[in-house]
């Protein structure tokens, strides 16, 4: 199990990893380089959380503007548990909270399989600037806390190039 969330802000890294680590109650991050780019990480029940800069050219289009990635990854892979519907339900509920609790605007890529291609699109996310927290759900007046504010289209993934 794997995803990535992009991140659009003009914080720093480590800033930006310890607002991270704050909202979701992480054990200290350690920082390193990796072919000369730096990153954080931190382990904690079995997952890495990998938070890196991204060179704009490894970027997928729809993301350009998104300088970071929040990248979960499950350190247990031998298993025989199918951990794609957890990875569904979990990527857009992180980003909605790094969204809200960090005020930053967040990226997710949503895939469906169409034969035997798969097609991605990203869904964009930001704090809601009108939300009220004293207005409850159902009220008059109630706003989500995280909007989405948009969706790119449906494209083909193509295979990596060899």
């Amino acid at each position: 199990m794997s995803f990535q969330i992009c991140i659009k802000t003009a914080k720093s890294l480590r800033q930006l990893a310890s607002e991270i680590r704050d909202v979701l109650s992480l054990p200290p991050f350690t920082e390193s380089v990796f072919d000369g780019a730096p990153y954080c990480q931190f382990e904690v029940l079995g997952m890495l959380i990998l938070l890196h800069e991204t060179e704009k050219e490894e970027r997928d289009p729809e993301v350009s503007d998104f300088p970071y990635a929040f990248d979960l990854q499950a350190a247990f892979m031998e298993h025989d548990l199918n951990t794609d519907p957890m990875e569904e339900l979990l990527q857009p509920y992180y980003a909605q909270l790094l969204s809200f609790h960090l005020n930053v605007e967040t990226a997710y890529r949503e895939k469906k399989q169409i034969g035997q291609h798969w097609q991605v699109r990203y869904c964009y996310l930001q704090k809601n600037p009108q939300w009220d927290g004293s207005v409850l759900f159902g009220e008059a007046g109630w706003e989500p806390a995280v909007r989405r504010t948009a969706v790119s289209p449906w494209r083909t993934m193509l295979p990596p190039a060899r």
